[in-house]
C-alpha cells in the first residue's frame, strides 16, 4: 500500500471550495448506482474526515485522487475526482462486500 495522501487532497478541496464541482458521468446514473443524491455525495466529498485512505495517482499529465470510504465490512465507496477549474468527480462506485472487508484490513494496517 502506497502512501495516504488525505491531508494533501483537504489542502486541494479547500483550495478549489468556492469553484463547485462537474461531473464526469450523469448524475441520475451516480444517483442510481450508489443510492444516494447529488448533494450528499458532494457533501462526503467535503467531509473526507471520515475517508480510509486516499490514494493519488498520476495518469499521463493528470493527477487523480481515489478517496476510499468504508463504512462497515459490507458496505463501502470509492471516488475517483481530480483538479480543473472546479472539482471534477470522474466517477463514484459502490464497494462489494469481498472487496470492502479486504480494504477495511488493508487500510487497519497504515
Amino acid at each position: 500500500m502506497t502512501k495516504n495522501y488525505s491531508e494533501e487532497l483537504k489542502e486541494m478541496l479547500d483550495k478549489f471550495k468556492d469553484k463547485g464541482f462537474e461531473w464526469g458521468k450523469s448524475i441520475r446514473y451516480l444517483e442510481f448506482r450508489n443510492g444516494c443524491s447529488k448533494e450528499e455525495m458532494e457533501k462526503e466529498i467535503f467531509n473526507c474526515f471520515n475517508s480510509e485512505y486516499v490514494e493519488k495517482q498520476r495518469i499521463f499529465d493528470e493527477t487523480r485522487y481515489k478517496i476510499y470510504f468504508i463504512y462497515s465490512s459490507k458496505t463501502g465507496r470509492v471516488y475517483v475526482i481530480k483538479f480543473t477549474e472546479k472539482i471534477r468527480i470522474i466517477t463514484i462506485y459502490p464497494l462489494s462486500e469481498a472487496t470492502a472487508k479486504n480494504y477495511k484490513r488493508k487500510f487497519k494496517k497504515h
